[in-house]
C-alpha cells in the first residue's frame, strides 16, 4: 500500500514543461497576425545579425511579418503563437521545435510541412555569419523556393 502513495505523490511531469500551459509573454502578445513569423535567438538592434535578417527578409520580399527573439533554451507554447499570430511561414533560426513543445524532426535549411504551416529551420544568426555555405544552403533550399519562387 506504502508503494501507492509514492506513486501518487510522484512527479509525474516536471516544472520546466509548465511554459506551454503559460500566456504569452507581453512582448508577443502585444504582435498582430502575420503571414510569417521569424523566432531567432536574440541579436542587438543595429548588429551584423540584425542588418542580416533585414536583407533576408528583403530579399524574400516579406513584408508581413513578426520577428520574436528567444533566449536558448526558452520554451514558447506553439499553440498560443498560431492562435495569436496566425502565421503561415515559420522561420526558425537558431530555435528547435522542441522549445515550442513540438516532437517533430524537420530538415534542416528546407521547407517542412507541419500543422498547416511551412517552417524553415535554419542556425542562428550569429552561425550563419561565421558558416556562408549555411547561408547559402537556407536562401537556396528554403527562403527562395518558399517566397520567391513559391514552388514549396
Amino acid at each position: 500500500m506504502t508503494d501507492q502513495q509514492n506513486i501518487i505523490q510522484s512527479k509525474i511531469v516536471d516544472t520546466e514543461w509548465d511554459a506551454y500551459w503559460q500566456e504569452l509573454p507581453a512582448n508577443v502578445a502585444m504582435l498582430q497576425p502575420k503571414g510569417s513569423l521569424v523566432l531567432s535567438l536574440p541579436y542587438a538592434t543595429g548588429s551584423a545579425e540584425d542588418v542580416q535578417l533585414n536583407k533576408m527578409l528583403q530579399v524574400c520580399q516579406l513584408a508581413d511579418y513578426n520577428v520574436v527573439q528567444m533566449e536558448a533554451g526558452q520554451k514558447l507554447a506553439w499553440h498560443r503563437l498560431k492562435s495569436k499570430l496566425s502565421p503561415k511561414h515559420i522561420l526558425l533560426l537558431g530555435i528547435l521545435p522542441e522549445q515550442l513543445g513540438i516532437s517533430a524532426l524537420f530538415r534542416l535549411f528546407s521547407p517542412n510541412h507541419f500543422d498547416e504551416c511551412t517552417w524553415i529551420p535554419g542556425l542562428s544568426l550569429t552561425e550563419m555569419e561565421k558558416q556562408p555555405d549555411a547561408k547559402k544552403q537556407l536562401w537556396l533550399n528554403g527562403l527562395k523556393p518558399v517566397f520567391v519562387d513559391k514552388t514549396a
